[in-house]
């Protein structure tokens, strides 16, 4: 439920609009998102990005 609510409160990212913050190829983000190695939303067949959970998931990387 609450992951709910944070979606909710903070802006979703369109794959297009994704590609463009993590300046990658829009072909490459699907390909991520199939193998399940970048969080995302889906919604309905809509692919939704949370740009927190992408800044949370590139300070990973970067530890790593």
């Amino acid at each position: 439920m609450e992951s709910i609510e944070i979606i909710k409160q903070s802006k979703l990212l369109s794959i297009k609009e994704a590609s463009a913050y993590l300046n990658l190829k829009i072909s490459k983000l699907r390909s991520m998102v199939f193998k399940k190695e970048i969080p995302n939303h889906k919604i309905g067949r809509l692919i939704r990005f949370n740009k927190c959970e992408l800044d949370s998931w590139l300070e990973g990387l970067k530890r790593s």
